[in-house]
């Protein structure tokens, strides 16, 4: 099985029947964004020491015995686009005029993303703004 290629569905119920930890799984995906984005450039952001620690923390409230019904994301690994303010995770939407913008504070998604217990890893590549490809037709 290899964690990174779990749904959502599957990672819940891996974590919650104790088959991987969260730091496993958040691993797992963070190995394989190592890997592949140096071609893909997918993400602008790899936010590898927090989603770790925050992972740790997902592990740590389900062994105290934290409820998928209070936090229904605990421990799952996720992905933002850069369009998103992250506190304390640099934010350009991609755009070179934000290179070094870090927020001070979440967007509602996100806050509501952190609320639920997901963990996130990184974030992703985007055109200038959210405007959409120029390109097409």
């Amino acid at each position: 099985m290899k964690l990174n290629e779990l749904t959502i569905k599957e990672a819940i119920e891996g974590l919650k029947s104790k088959e991987f930890s969260s730091v496993e799984l958040t691993k797992a995906c963070l190995d394989q964004i190592k890997k592949h984005n140096p071609l893909l450039n997918a993400f602008i952001a790899i936010c590898e020491d927090f989603a770790l620690y925050e992972a740790k923390k997902a592990d740590a409230l389900a062994l105290q015995g934290e409820t998928l019904e209070a936090k229904p994301l605990l421990g799952i690994p996720i992905a933002l686009k850069d369009l998103f303010s992250t506190k304390g995770i640099k934010t350009t939407a991609g755009s070179k005029v934000l290179a070094d913008y870090i927020p001070q504070y979440d967007a509602t998604v996100v806050k509501k993303l952190k609320d639920a217990g997901a963990v996130i890893i990184g974030k992703t590549n985007l055109d200038a703004w959210g405007h959409g490809s120029r390109w097409i037709k």
